[in-house]
């Protein structure tokens, strides 16, 4: 029996993650000192309220975390895919890494170049190959070319907390001045596309960065940003698509700010 497991940067609500037989490993995050661990999608609170004007911080599970899971479902012959976030956003995928070793071949774990909107998409593929299937080797393979057909572009109300957590790479001339916004995209890591000015460029630019060939979206945001209106032009452009709706939880809170928004989609 092989099980997927993933992070909570998945954005799975717990009914979402148990349907799919997919378990959880929690990341954490600090409000000034104080340590939380992030919950399935839904359990989180009034986090964001409680964020505001306080000192931030995020940590990477430890590999103990994931020792244990593996442990317990490797059990009988059991198999384990380990999928985590972007490897240059957080240290998760070193601590799966890590924690995998042990357990040679019965324990494989992939890098998602992602996370949230984009990390559900890579997960999903992988459940639907595991209900059709496919072995351990052939998911990881069939991932690893599936996840170039993954993207992520979003937009920030500010870059500070980007910044503050080294997450933007390339910043180039990205600015938040008056109504300049910049235009962000992730693959691997965060790099800067451009700046645009006022809202309607600013909806047109996420939109029009969503290859033709798409066929499944997620439109997310943070606390605090008005997604209507993207959601009915990527409606209007993909019109036999459904457009998911997502507010992403605290750990991805910390890093982009509220305010935020971003389109997640993955091609054909």
């Amino acid at each position: 029996m092989i099980t997927i497991v993933t992070d909570t940067s998945v954005g799975y609500s717990r009914a979402e993650a148990e349907s799919r037989g997919v378990r959880l490993v929690s990341l954490a995050y600090l409000i000034s000192g104080i340590p939380h661990s992030e919950q399935p999608r839904g359990e989180n609170g009034n986090f964001a309220e409680k964020m505001r004007g306080k000192h931030l911080k995020t940590s990477q599970p430890a590999p103990f975390a994931f020792t244990k899971l593996y442990e317990e479902l490797t059990q009988n012959g059991g198999e384990v895919l380990t999928i985590t976030l972007s490897a240059s956003l957080s240290g998760t995928y070193s601590s799966a890494v890590r924690a995998a070793e042990p357990f040679g071949d019965s324990v494989r774990v992939i890098n998602s170049g992602t996370t949230n909107g984009g990390l559900h998409l890579l997960v999903d593929e992988a459940v639907n190959m595991l209900v059709g299937g496919l072995g351990l080797n052939e998911i990881c393979n069939n991932l690893e070319e599936i996840k170039s057909k993954i993207g992520t572009v979003f937009t920030v109300e500010s870059l500070e907390p980007l910044k503050k957590g080294g997450r933007l790479v390339i910043s180039g001339s990205a600015n938040t001045t008056l109504n300049t916004r910049p235009i962000l995209t992730l693959t691997d890591n965060i790099q800067f596309v451009s700046n645009v000015r006022g809202v309607k460029q600013r909806i047109s630019a996420l939109v029009d960065s969503v290859p033709d060939t798409t066929r499944r979206i997620f439109l997310m945001k943070s606390e605090g940003a008005d997604t209507s209106v993207v959601e009915s032009a990527l409606s209007a452009r993909f019109p036999h698509i459904k457009i998911h709706l997502r507010t992403v939880g605290p750990v991805l809170t910390v890093h982009v700010g509220e305010g935020a928004m971003g389109i997640a989609y993955i091609g054909r």
